[in-house]
């Protein structure tokens, strides 16, 4: 019963295309797994860790209810998926799912999907109550038949067994801004562990500086009641685009780098800028080729504040510092006018 109920679901978010059908497609979800949900999520077992904070499983459960974000993130999965099964139709996919959560919301929906013997995944998760409940999940779903392996691990040092060659590699564990959370820490491990075929989900997350009024910009405070689409959302029309600080993606990780830590250049700041008084990071997520998640379309795309221009007026130029080795966090130089 459960299954056939998850597949109805899924399918519908697969189909979806407007922002009132994918709302209604991601709380039908979100409401499937409170029902069938039975192990606790507490909201005291937050791990931190080299790289950042992995959120409690009470946490993780609540991504689910970012709408926009849950239901493209899965559009993203299936399209990757189903690319995956053309390409190598005589063989399994294997997929490596890197902080699953408590509902291993971007996989587990998904499987009834495709056959058995199409998919092989290894999930990983910190928490222990993610994993017990991922457990339950596949359990009183009929989908414990899958050729799933759920580890309990810090997927930031996590080595994949030599035999498993990893297809499709997965990991939501962002927080606006890449900042807190370990999105970049844990994409740089899994990364080095992809094959040279390997799609990584999401492809692209793009950081850009930008000057604006940062209580003007769109900023979703409640994914249940205030979705909007990137056709409904108002930017800050005095906005002003400086540059693309860097892009997290396959390729960034390619070769086998140790820094940790991410040094732009100096940028200019303007005299005068009334207009535009805020230095902010904006971000936007490519999950998979065409599926994007625009800023403010989720909480991990919302614009992120560093530091008002009138506490800079003593300085001419400003230099951006993104740092991973710990909790992921932004800080910045700046150069004196005077010199």
């Amino acid at each position: 019963m459960y299954k056939q109920e998850l597949t109805i679901i899924v399918q519908s978010i697969i189909a979806s295309n407007t922002i009132d059908e994918h709302t209604t497609c991601a709380r039908n979800l979100s409401e499937f797994y409170e029902k069938i949900a039975t192990v606790n999520h507490f909201e005291n077992n937050e791990v931190f860790v080299k790289g950042g904070a992995a959120l409690s499983s009470s946490g993780a459960a609540d991504c689910v209810d970012d709408y926009l974000r849950t239901v493209y993130f899965i559009k993203g999965v299936y399209k990757a998926l189903t690319k995956l099964c053309i390409d190598f139709p005589e063989r399994s996919i294997n997929i490596l799912y890197a902080g699953c959560g408590p509902y291993a919301t971007l996989i587990l929906p998904l499987l009834p999907l495709f056959n058995k013997d199409r998919i092989k995944a290894i999930l990983l998760d910190i928490n222990t109550a993610s994993i017990a409940s991922v457990h339950h999940i596949l359990s009183v779903t009929g989908l414990n038949d899958y050729s799933l392996e759920l580890i309990e691990t810090d997927a930031i040092t996590y080595t994949k067994p030599e035999e498993f060659a990893i297809d499709l590699a997965i990991s939501e564990t962002m927080h606006y801004a890449l900042t807190r959370e370990p999105q970049v820490a844990i994409t740089r491990n899994i990364v080095s562990q992809l094959s040279s075929h390997g799609i990584l989900i999401p492809e692209e997350i793009k950081i850009d500086l930008t000057y604006t009024y940062s209580d003007h910009e769109p900023s979703l405070k409640d994914a249940k009641t205030e979705v909007k689409g990137r056709n409904e959302i108002q930017p800050y029309p005095h906005s002003v685009f400086v540059d693309r600080l860097f892009t997290i993606s396959k390729e960034l990780f390619g070769n086998e780098s140790q820094d940790l830590e991410f040094k732009s250049d100096f940028y200019k700041l303007p005299d005068d800028f009334s207009n535009h008084p805020d230095v902010c990071i904006f971000t936007e997520i490519r999950i998979f080729e065409d599926i994007e998640l625009k800023t403010a379309e989720s909480y991990i795309t919302n614009p992120f504040c560093l530091v008002s221009m009138y506490n800079l007026t003593e300085y001419s130029e400003i230099q951006f510092l993104y740092d991973f080795s710990d909790i992921p966090k932004w800080s910045y130089n700046v150069k004196n006018a005077l010199k």
